[in-house]
């Protein structure tokens, strides 16, 4: 999941900056507006652009502590959080906490935080999916050499790492290990050695990757570029489509229809003709990414177009 690989999907094909560019509208969307029509929109759209990409398998697998992580969130809230003027249930009364009260608004407050938790994760999940390290390395190290050198190596050695310690744990298996029986002590102190074995290992990477970059010259010169990044008319589209709606997003927080009031009572969701206007051209911006990745993947011919 956390490993890069090169498939033929439209995003990878695509210029890094115009998938980077679509990917920070979603995030920033995400952060700015509290509107949960908005934030609905903006989960579905990056959800398809994933399932178009052919990353479902991949969100399953890591999707799974995201939810727990939201039903936390709902338990949590409900527990703490007496506000709210429409009361669903009554519960006992706790100790330090007082009598648990159940609101509608509180509900939706937290699974509104939970669909933009989840939005932040899989626009990161489909930033790993279709952005090659190497092409943002190359990118990026025009205007900051020494940062995306870190940043790249830092996104390669920790899903190197993962695969290190499973293989680690692996050949310890083969040799008579066990690291699903016994107690939860025994089981600590049966993996302990796989943490050796990768510290070890990181150490004589790292000197391996040293070597490299000297026997490179690495920013010794002028720098040149392995990667021609060239640009095609779906990065005009995609780039197109995301600065609209990042002027949607802006325009929505300047006239105060992106933000929503939950407490004591939900606010109404749509207040005028024209902010469900803007929230339709908002979610029909961030699909375009989507129906051109549905086209790249069902017709050939588009392909040579965009």
């Amino acid at each position: 999941m956390l490993v890069f690989q090169v498939k033929d999907i439209f995003l990878q094909n695509l210029h890094p900056a115009t998938t980077l560019a679509y990917l920070a509208v979603i995030v920033a969307g995400a952060v700015v507006l509290s509107h949960p029509l908005f934030l609905l929109a903006l989960f579905i759209s990056i959800f398809a652009v994933l399932v178009a990409s052919g990353g479902m398998e991949n969100w399953l697998q890591g999707g799974r502590f995201f939810f727990v992580l939201m039903a936390m969130l709902v338990l949590i809230n409900t527990l703490v959080n007496n506000l709210g003027a429409t009361v669903l249930l009554w519960g006992p009364v706790l100790p330090g906490l007082g009598r648990i009260t159940v609101t509608l608004e509180t509900l939706v407050f937290a699974l509104i935080m939970g669909i933009r938790l989840i939005t932040v994760f899989t626009a990161f999940m489909l930033y790993n999916l279709t952005i090659n390290p190497d092409r943002a390395l190359s990118l990026f190290a025009r205007f900051f050499p020494r940062s995306a050198l870190l940043m790249a190596l830092t996104t390669k050695t920790i899903p190197y790492l993962s695969q290190k310690l499973q293989s680690a744990g692996e050949i310890a298996q083969c040799r008579g290990v066990n690291f699903h029986t016994g107690s939860r002590f025994s089981r600590i102190r049966n993996r302990l050695p796989l943490l050796r074995v990768l510290f070890m290992s990181s150490l004589e990477d790292s000197f391996n990757i040293g070597e490299s970059i000297q026997a490179r010259a690495y920013g010794s010169g002028p720098r040149t570029n392995y990667f021609q990044h060239s640009r095609r008319p779906g990065d005009i589209l995609v780039m197109a489509a995301s600065l609209f709606a990042l002027l949607l997003i802006a325009l929505s927080l300047i006239l105060g229809w992106g933000g929503f009031a939950f407490y004591p009572r939900l606010d109404v969701m749509i207040v005028s003709m024209h902010q469900l206007v803007v929230l339709l051209g908002l979610f029909a911006l961030l699909m375009l990414p989507f129906f051109a990745a549905w086209g790249w993947n069902k017709w050939n011919c588009l392909r040579w177009k965009i």
